[in-house]
């Protein structure tokens, strides 16, 4: 055999991989190209959507105060208890944001939120909106008072666990 014919032989293994190699990193790379600013697009959506979250509860629970301080008072409560109920369809919509951006920890919390609020602000049946507006017996305050202790757990877990996320660590 012919000497260039056997130096080939012996170089083309070293070619292949020396190839292989090089088509590994290009991919590697255009992967971490494509994901860098998708990645920076997303952890912007999940920004806006947890403080929207914060934002729009910090809004219910102020709106449930005034209704509950009208109600109390004996004012006309109609329109305290209108902004409180526009509040929770805010609360509710920025709650499923946060459910569907993630992690399991902030929906979790956004749950909690949710449910919390709805057991203060009322549930909607059709189009129309449940409420106590006084809570009458001592399960009703229990209740009542339950459900105001677990949105504000809730709320002040929110922000440090995103804080968390956010800037890369486990949220734990």
């Amino acid at each position: 055999m012919e000497s260039e014919v056997v130096a080939a032989l012996i170089a083309t293994p070293a070619v292949l991989v020396t190839a292989a190699t090089a088509w590994m990193a290009g991919r590697v790379q255009s992967r971490g190209a494509y994901h860098g600013p998708v990645d920076a697009v997303r952890r912007t959506v999940q920004r806006e959507a947890y403080a929207d979250l914060y934002r729009t509860a910090r809004r219910f629970i102020d709106a449930h105060e005034i209704a509950e301080e009208a109600v109390a008072a004996g004012d006309a409560y109609r329109p305290a208890m209108d902004e409180m109920h526009a509040a929770l369809d805010e609360l509710e919509h920025a709650v499923r944001m946060v459910e569907l951006e993630g992690p399991d920890l902030l929906a979790d919390i956004a749950s909690r939120i949710d449910e919390s609020a709805r057991r203060l602000g009322g549930y909607r049946i059709r189009r129309v909106r449940t409420w106590s507006l006084d809570p009458s017996t001592p399960e009703e305050l229990a209740g009542r008072n339950a459900a105001k202790r677990t949105f504000n757990h809730a709320l002040d877990e929110l922000l440090p666990a995103a804080r968390r996320y956010l800037n890369g660590g486990p949220p734990q």
